[in-house]
């Protein structure tokens, strides 16, 4: 083989290496779970994002994990709103705070991936909707391409499923923000550490605010990346 060769052989082995960092060649994983063997289970409704793009394949597949321990794994063979979504069962012995990983096969590339977001086990919980699905992301961040925070601008706390907090999708992505909440003569009314998970539901010490107009600042203080907005608490009830 020629030096020209040689050096041509190196660099595409190079390549191949720094393409694949994160991320291995395998055939579609094994993925198998006895519910049977499990006292507890939750829910999820996720889509995979590789590299910061949706896939959208129905032959691709999440897997969730405790350490190497499989506790949890569909295709995303269910398309909603043009979204390839997999519904989960994820199960485990202990009634909460598991710690769980995940793993995302791109069926297209034939390739295996870590993802970056993990979630606490809880019994009975429901991660993501068809409407609003959990995001599984393989890198982090995403958000520096949005100008506008994709959030909700409304909530109406009336514990009805619908509209009861205030949603940012793809909430993972954010992982390292702060939301806080203003009403309308500047007092704090939220707070949140990094962080945020969808949860607050228009209250104050305990009680849903009045209806009305609210700023709110989501920040990385790190960055200095914030997004500004106002949410409208309607009151049904």
């Amino acid at each position: 083989m020629s030096t020209l060769s040689k050096i041509k052989t190196l660099l595409l082995l190079l390549s191949a290496y720094v393409t694949g960092i994160g991320s291995a060649n395998a055939k579609e994983p094994n993925w198998m779970i006895n519910p049977a063997s499990y006292q507890y289970n939750m829910t999820m409704m996720a889509v995979a994002n590789i590299s910061c793009g949706e896939l959208t394949n129905a032959g691709n597949r999440i897997g969730v994990f405790l350490g190497d321990e499989c506790r949890g794994s569909a295709l995303t063979g269910q398309v909603i709103n043009g979204r390839f979504i997999a519904s989960l069962f994820i199960y485990s012995n202990v009634y909460n705070g598991e710690k769980l990983t995940f793993k995302i096969y791109d069926a297209y590339k034939d390739t295996l991936y870590d993802a970056k977001v993990s979630v606490q086990f809880q019994q009975n919980a429901a991660y993501g909707t068809g409407g609003s699905p959990y995001v599984i992301y393989n890198k982090f961040p995403c958000y520096v391409n949005k100008e506008i925070l994709p959030a909700s601008n409304f909530i109406s706390p009336n514990e009805d499923g619908k509209n009861d907090y205030f949603e940012i999708d793809d909430v993972a992505s954010y992982y390292d923000f702060a939301l806080t909440v203003y009403n309308e003569q500047g007092l704090e009314v939220y707070k949140s550490a990094n962080n945020y998970k969808n949860d607050w539901g228009g209250t104050y010490d305990g009680k849903i605010l009045p209806t009305g107009a609210y700023l709110y600042a989501y920040k990385n203080a790190a960055t200095a990346k914030e997004y500004k907005g106002i949410i409208n608490i309607i009151k049904t009830n």
